[in-house]
């Protein structure tokens, strides 16, 4: 076999392979065969009649096709290891010259992707651990009193923390899509807790929109008008406007329970400063978790921003493939059509495409590509001890819907992704440990090679008693299961 390598200029190269004739031949033989095997020959049984009279009925054309399809099907992991070729993504058959004797074919291989990571080590982020306020503790005090709030008629002016019933309509300003009606929300009842909706990701029907409750009272209609921005966290309303009508129905005071040791019980502690010890350690915990992560996504995109990334189309078409396959699931688990959703989008699936999924997953590929070269050059591996940790935790959480689980099969795919989960938050939790301890100036040393292997052989050890227990937690629940 002879082959000639062309480098192209977007990060693939193309093979021109020449096979002898020699080393084709046998597959001329297995590709008759295998002809006389799945076609009925007059006078032969299945199988049995020669090449010679296969390739007489079939052709000779017809033979050399399907052995040069059983050729390349099996020698092409040796093409591209005699090439000297590391793939990025699976090669194309660009042309076939000949198919006998001596088969011609050029096949185009996108190449593995380059990354370089320049003085990596060097990289500096200023890290600042905010400490927990009074406004937020006594923030996260009055969400928990809420529950526990008497409630009592109230015919004055609305102000903050008042709790109002409403009949609510909404109206937009033109369609969402042909054809479409401009009703938005048909009326319907609805309770706000005024100033509780400053949450963008999460406030309905917009965020603050309680504000233009205040000073009215009970009866009054109100109307307030909201422009979709561009970030909004429900894309088909960007850049529409709507009117909302409010119908204010009653409004009640919320009388918040007293700072005092009967309040802490509903909590399961005896006292009220145990409660406020709780309430400021899972503050300043959930604090650190929001500054680590926003810290991460800083360095992460110091590191991606002073790498040299290079890789092929072939790449990046698969991970827009990716990012398009996980949006139609999970528009279909809502119930809502690709296509129905992009012409509520006005666009169609090419300029989505380019416009809005292109970008993004150019974004990802290159992050991917670069903490993985990190992780390979600061010899990061699987940490048995955390992935147990992990696990365990996981597993305790998911017991519940486990034991709900309708069959073995659904099990078993359960717990298959909870250890998929725990591996992966586990290994990625080592990789952004290591890229903030650089960050921050530790200059924490490579691990040695032994180590490699000492850890290597710990993750072999933790997927086996992942394994083992899965095995032991099928089998209790099958058991638990044939006892009822």
């Amino acid at each position: 076999m002879k082959i000639e390598k062309q480098n192209l200029d977007n990060h693939e190269v193309q093979l021109d392979v020449t096979v002898e004739s020699a080393e084709f031949a046998p597959y001329m033989d297995k590709a008759s065969k295998k002809i006389a095997r799945s076609q009925r020959i007059p006078g032969f049984r299945p199988g049995k009649a020669p090449a010679n009279v296969i390739r007489n009925m079939f052709g000779e054309m017809a033979v050399s096709q399907e052995a040069f399809d059983m050729f390349l099907e099996e020698k092409y992991g040796a093409i591209l290891e005699e090439a000297g070729v590391e793939p990025g993504a699976m090669g194309s058959l660009k042309s076939i010259d000949a198919l006998t004797p001596e088969p011609k074919f050029s096949i185009t291989v996108p190449l593995k992707a380059t990354v370089d990571l320049g003085d990596y080590r060097e990289i500096r982020e200023n890290y600042v651990e905010e400490p927990v306020t009074d406004e937020e503790i006594e923030k996260a005090l009055k969400e928990l009193k809420e529950p526990y709030a008497e409630q009592e008629p109230y015919d004055g002016e609305i102000g903050d923390d008042d709790l109002v019933f409403v009949m609510i309509k909404g109206d937009l300003d033109e369609p969402m899509e042909e054809g479409g009606t401009t009703e938005l929300v048909k009326e319907m009842p609805y309770q706000f807790i005024v100033g509780s909706d400053n949450d963008g990701d999460s406030a309905w029907p917009y965020p603050q929109f309680t504000q233009c409750l205040k000073g009215h009272k009970e009866g009054d209609v109100v109307t307030s008008e909201y422009t979709y921005p561009e970030d909004s966290p429900i894309a088909s309303l960007k850049g529409h406007t709507a009117t909302y009508t409010t119908t204010i129905q009653s409004v009640k005071k919320m009388m918040l329970p007293e700072n005092d040791d009967d309040f802490a019980k509903n909590f399961g502690k005896d006292t009220f400063d145990e409660l406020m010890d709780e309430i400021k350690k899972s503050l300043a915990e959930s604090k650190k978790r929001a500054e680590e992560n926003k810290y991460i996504e800083a360095v992460v995109k110091k590191l991606t921003d002073s790498s040299n990334v290079v890789y092929s189309s072939a790449e990046l078409k698969n991970e827009i493939d990716e990012r398009v396959h996980e949006l139609k699931h999970n528009l279909q688990d809502r119930g809502i059509g690709f296509d129905a959703w992009l012409k509520m989008k006005k666009t169609d699936e090419a300029k989505f495409i380019e416009d809005e999924v292109k970008p993004l997953a150019e974004e990802q590929l290159k992050r991917k590509l670069v903490l993985s070269e990190f992780a390979n050059l600061e010899k990061i591996n699987l940490n048995f001890e955390e992935f147990q940790n992990k696990y365990n935790e996981i597993l305790s959480y998911m017991q519940g819907q486990l034991e709900s689980a309708k069959n073995k099969h659904e099990r078993e795919h359960m717990l298959s992704h909870i250890r998929e989960d725990a591996l992966n938050e586990t290994y990625m939790g080592a990789v952004f440990g290591r890229l903030m301890a650089i960050a921050k100036g530790e200059n924490p040393e490579i691990e040695s090679h032994d180590h490699d292997h000492e850890q290597a052989e710990a993750a072999a050890k933790a997927a086996a008693e992942a394994a083992a227990e899965i095995e032991a937690e099928n089998a209790a629940a099958e058991e638990k299961k044939s006892s009822k």
